[in-house]
Parts: C-alpha cells; structure tokens; sequence
C-alpha cells in the first residue's frame, strides 16, 4: 500500500519541488509522511467544498496546486479561513500537498500541457530555471561489499536522471594503503603496505541530498576510514522553467486562436487585445498570472501572450511593444491543464487520483 511519502516522491520526480520559486511553499504541508493512501483528490484551491468532498470520497491525501499558506504560520487557529481549513484537515487526518511553480515549471507541467492543447510547436521555458547544483561522488570500496555501499546511497537518494532512479557506475581496480598505529583495519594488516581488489563506485547526488547520501554510503562502508570524493556538477537547465514559449506551423488569425482558446477552456468569452486579423505564429504562455513574466515575453520577441490575467497597465505595456494578449482567466488556464495532469499522475500509481467536482469558478460573466 501507498504511503503520503510515496506520493510525494511521485509527485518530486514528475515535478520536482527544487524548481518552485523561493517565495512559494511547496511540497507535505499537512500531514504524516508514513500515513496509508488510497485515494488522492487533486484541487486548485483547499475551499470547505473541498474538505467535504474529500470526506465523501474518502481521500488521505488532499493535493492542491495553490497552498493553503505561503508565508510563515505564527498561529494555527480558527480565527482564519486557512487556520480553520487546515484544522479540519488534521482532525480528519488528512494530508495537504502543494505542488505550485514546481508544476507550472515542470516538463509536462500546467504551462506545457496548455502550450500542447494550443496546439504550438518547438516548446521551450519562458523563464529557464537555474542551473541545478549536482555532485559526483566517488566511492572506492571493496568488490564484495559493493552493492552493499551501492544501494545505501541510492536508498538515501543519489543516482537520479530525469525519469530514471539508480544511476551509476562501478569499475575494478587496485587499492593500495598502510594502516598506521591506532589502526583497525577491516581489511589487509598493520605495518604494511596492503594491495586490495576494489571497485570505483560513481553516482550523482542533488545539493540538497549530499550529507545524507555520504553518511548513508559512510555507514554501509566496511572501512573505518572510507575514500569518498565529492565533485561539484553545475547541470545547465533542462527544458525547465516558468512559462513556454512556442511557434505555430502556420501563422493564425488573433481572433481564431482566442476562439479556439474560449473552446479549449470551456468559456463563454476570453479578453484579447489587438487586431483581430493579425498573423500569429511565436506565442508565449503561462497559466494563471502571468505579469510578473511580461518583460520576458516582449523580449523573447512573442507575437501573443496567452495568460490567465493581466492588469490594465500591463496590456497596455505588452500592446506598445508590439505583443497581443489573450485572457484566459486564472482558474481556467490552471484547472483545465491541472485535470490532465492528474490523469498523468493517476498512471503512475496504483492509488485512485480523482479531480475535484466541486470547485468552481469565484468570478462569473452575465
């Protein structure tokens, strides 16, 4: 069985929390990492609608793009709208994920998979993440106690690539050492030089996982003064980050894509500003608010902004510079996209992942 634990995993490899921006809170806000799951209920936001239909489902796990709080908790009470959401929780005894910028950044995240629905081509971040800080570490151990030191370092999380776990390399040779007075060798004798067949074991490990993964390796090692190297890695980024940007084979019309937008989300109407005849072939892309990324967007030479919302000023700043706006609204752009999404999540696990049908919209057109 599932565990909270097991679903956050799943959920870091498939949008990794290191790519949520620094002023976000991501990842097991509420809860117990060893508690059983059987049922997920994905949300955009935690509402009392919600809580009540997580009772009614029987979900252990509430799984929500936005997070309940963001900044520091100083108290946790029902004085507040998230103080009295989050003690209903834990009466309940149930666990909150968030999974905010990770997934909009993510590949296959929320701005690609709305990127995709447009149908735009040759995607790339608007936004690329940083580079990821990753260490090579160097392990020289003896041949019978290898796999023993190999699977303690993958256990406390070195050897990830992308989609693939328990990346690494082994390769034999000869180690050579003199243990000293107040020596205890595993292996070889005191007062001499000892030949010993070993094996060179590399892995690579996130900063975030090094001391763990050299104490684990350290542990499982037969030497009480084991040879571990630590090499520092800079990863350029990987097709990773805020927003995509993408091309059309063909240029469209600014008033057929809104239209083909306004179906896609389900809407009776989208804002677009700009001529309606106007060609459209580089388009850019983020779900939900999208101004903090205008700058990148006129800079990256966008014909079109496809976004959530934008303010006033905003669109008239994108429209001097030459860039057409298509409003999607927020709750749209992110919970048409967040529904696939969880599809993808539910393959990836024998637990039950179920969208919520309780959410609605809090703004509505007449």
């Amino acid at each position: 069985m599932s565990t909270v634990g097991d679903i956050l995993g799943l959920i870091d490899r498939l949008a990794p929390f290191r790519l949520a921006e620094d002023w976000d809170n991501v990842g097991l806000l509420l809860g117990d990492a060893g508690r059983e799951v059987r049922r997920v209920l994905v949300c955009l936001d935690v509402r009392e609608a919600v809580c009540e239909e997580a009772e009614r489902v029987g979900a252990e796990l509430v799984l929500a793009h936005h997070p309940l709080f963001i900044k520091g908790i100083q108290r946790l009470t029902s004085e507040t709208r998230a103080g009295r959401l989050a003690l209903r929780l834990l009466r309940d005894r149930r666990a909150l994920v968030a999974a905010h910028t990770n997934l909009d950044s993510a590949a296959g995240g929320l701005c690609e998979i709305l990127a995709d629905m447009i149908s735009l081509q040759d995607l790339e971040p608007l936004a690329a993440a940083p580079a990821l800080v990753q260490y090579k570490i160097v392990v020289f151990v003896p041949a019978e106690n290898l796999e023993e030191v190999r699977a303690a370092a993958f256990a406390a999380g070195a050897g990830g690539i992308g989609a693939y776990t328990e990346c690494g390399f082994a390769l034999e040779g000869t180690g050579t050492f003199l243990p000293g007075e107040g020596a205890e060798p595993a292996v070889g004798e005191k007062g001499r030089r000892n030949e010993v067949r070993e094996m060179r074991f590399e892995t690579i490990v996130d900063a975030r996982r090094l001391g763990a993964v050299l104490a684990a390796a350290a542990r499982a090692h037969p030497y009480e003064e084991p040879a571990i190297e630590v090499y520092p890695l800079h990863a350029p980024p990987t097709g990773v980050g805020l927003g995509r940007i993408g091309r059309f084979p063909q240029p469209r019309r600014l008033a057929a894509l809104a239209d083909g937008v306004r179906d896609i989300l389900g809407l009776g109407a989208v804002h677009y500003a700009g001529e309606p005849d106007r060609p459209i072939e580089r388009v850019a892309v983020v779900t939900g608010g999208g101004g903090s990324l205008c700058d990148a967007v006129a800079d990256a030479g966008c014909d079109a902004y496809l976004t959530g919302e934008l303010n006033y000023h905003q669109v008239e700043d994108l429209a001097a510079r030459g860039v057409a706006v298509i409003l999607g609204g927020h709750y749209r752009t992110e919970r048409i996209p967040l529904d696939a999404w969880a599809v993808r999540l539910a393959r990836e696990t024998d637990v039950e992942v179920v969208a919520s049908e309780s959410e609605e919209e809090a703004l509505t057109l007449r």
